[in-house]
C-alpha cells in the first residue's frame, strides 16, 4: 500500500461524514465512456467538428429527433455495465455504518446498483423515461420506436426521452439544494473522476466547510479549495486498494 493510499485510508477511517462527489471517470472502469478525456464522448464530437452543447441539448432533440436518437454509441447496447470497485467500496462502507453521501454527475445508476442508499443524481438518470407531450412514464422495455428509431408514445405519438438533464435545462427543483446541504454538513470531501468544468456542479464544492479534501482523477485539477491529498489514477483502482 502506497503512502497516498495509506493517507486516504486514514482520512476515511477518521471521517464521520463523507461526501463523495463523482463524475464520469468513476464509471469508466465499468465500461462506460467519460466525456472530456482524449477518448471521451464530448472530445469525439469535437473531433467531428460538432458542438456537444448543441448536439446534446433539448432544442436539438426537438428539432432533429432522428439525428439525436441515432448518434453513434461507443458502447454496444447489449452490454450491461456493472458497478466497479469504487461503487462497491462506497456501498460497503455505508453498509458497515459509515455516513457516506454520494453526489454524482452520472446518470447510470451504478451507485444504487452497488447498494448505496444516499445518492443525489444531479443530472437525472437514464433508467426512467417519459413522454414529452403527455408526461406518461415508461420503463425501458415498454418503449416503442418508429421507423426512424425515435421512441414514441403510443397514445399521442410524443417523443419519449430519458429523465436526463440536457444542455440548456435546469436541474430538478430541490436537487441542488439537497446537494449543497450534504456538501456543507460533511467533514471529508472526495472529488473523483470529474474535470469540474460544468456548472452548476463545479460550484458545489464551494459549500464544503469540512476538514479535508481529496481529489482522485487521472489528470490534475485546479479547484478553489485547498487539497489535502491528490491522487492521479483511475478511481476504481484506488478504491480497490482500500479496506472497509
Amino acid at each position: 500500500m502506497t503512502h497516498q493510499i495509506e493517507t486516504l485510508q486514514r482520512f476515511i477511517d477518521e471521517a464521520e461524514k463523507i461526501v463523495f462527489f463523482g463524475g464520469a471517470g468513476v464509471s469508466t472502469e465499468s465500461g462506460l465512456p467519460d466525456y472530456r478525456s482524449n477518448t471521451g464522448t464530448y472530445t469525439e464530437l469535437e473531433r467531428q467538428q460538432l458542438d456537444p452543447k448543441k448536439i446534446m441539448s433539448k432544442r436539438y432533440l426537438l428539432n432533429y429527433p432522428e439525428k439525436f436518437f441515432n448518434r453513434p454509441n461507443t458502447r454496444k447496447k447489449t452490454e450491461v455495465p456493472k458497478p466497479n470497485a469504487a461503487h462497491l467500496y462506497l456501498a460497503e462502507l455505508e453498509k458497515q455504518g459509515k455516513d457516506v453521501r454520494i453526489i454524482t454527475q452520472n446518470v447510470d445508476g451504478l451507485h444504487q446498483a452497488a447498494g448505496s442508499k444516499l445518492v443525489v443524481e444531479l443530472h437525472g438518470n437514464n433508467r426512467h423515461f417519459h413522454c414529452m407531450e403527455c408526461g406518461r412514464e415508461y420503463k425501458l422495455n415498454e418503449i416503442q420506436r418508429d421507423e426512424q428509431n425515435i421512441p414514441r408514445c403510443p397514445i399521442d405519438n410524443g417523443i419519449i426521452r430519458a429523465d436526463v438533464i440536457l444542455f440548456g435545462e435546469n436541474l430538478k427543483p430541490g436537487i441542488l439544494d439537497r446537494a449543497k446541504e450534504l456538501m456543507a454538513s460533511s467533514d471529508l470531501l472526495i472529488i473523483a473522476g470529474t474535470s469540474l468544468t460544468v456548472n452548476p456542479s463545479k460550484n458545489l464544492i464551494r459549500y464544503f466547510k469540512g476538514k479535508r479534501v481529496v481529489v482522485i482523477n487521472k489528470t490534475p485539477l485546479t479547484i478553489d479549495l485547498p487539497v489535502d491529498l491528490a491522487i492521479e489514477d483511475a478511481v476504481g483502482k484506488v478504491f480497490q486498494q482500500l479496506t472497509v
